[in-house]
This record gives structure tokens, sequence and C-alpha cells, in this order.
């Protein structure tokens, strides 16, 4: 598995229950039902560090939702480019500030 392979949902589907790893990255997939129509999401980590999440909504909609920008290494920004290819969404470090964009 490639770490863009970790934003590519319809490919490797939700695998609920265990942590995988991509190298320095790793996911978390977890499958629920709420009251907002979350249906499931799956959590992406680098280093330890909750990035964000990706979050398949019951009316089929996926989501992003940035939860930290990490560090704001070259490797955060390089990483989650790569998983947030197709989501609307960069990581910009630029002006000495780590943060997420929508585009």
């Amino acid at each position: 598995m490639k770490l863009a392979d970790i934003g590519d949902w319809d490919t490797f589907g939700i695998r609920a229950g265990k942590h995988h790893k991509v190298g320095n990255w790793s996911y978390y997939d977890v499958l629920s039902s709420d009251n907002d129509g979350e249906l499931s999401f799956r959590s992406i980590y680098h280093y330890g560090t909750l990035m964000g999440r990706l979050v398949l909504r019951t009316n089929g909609v996926l989501v992003f939702s940035p939860e930290s920008a990490g560090w704001g290494s070259a490797s955060d920004q390089q990483g989650m480019n790569k998983i947030l290819a197709n989501y609307g969404w960069r990581y910009r470090r630029n002006g000495g500030e780590a943060r997420y964009e929508r585009i």
C-alpha cells in the first residue's frame, strides 16, 4: 500500500478495528452511526499525531475533517497532500505556519 492509498476509500474500503501502517503513517477505521448521520471514519496519524479524519456520511459523501497540523514538517505536508489529493484540501506550511486550506 502506498501513502496515497490511505485516501482511496473506494479501492481499499473500510477495515475496522485495527491500526494499519504505511511507513511512519497509520490509520484506524471505525464503523459507527450517530445522530449527525456519520456512518464511518478513517483517522489518519503521522508519528502518532492525529492529523485528521476522512468521514463517510450516510448520504455517501466522503469529507475531510482536519484535527491537527502536526509538527508542520515537510513530511507532514507531503503525506497529507498525497492523502488529500481528491478531497479539496491542501496542507500548506508557507509563512512559518502549518495549516489546512480548502481549494
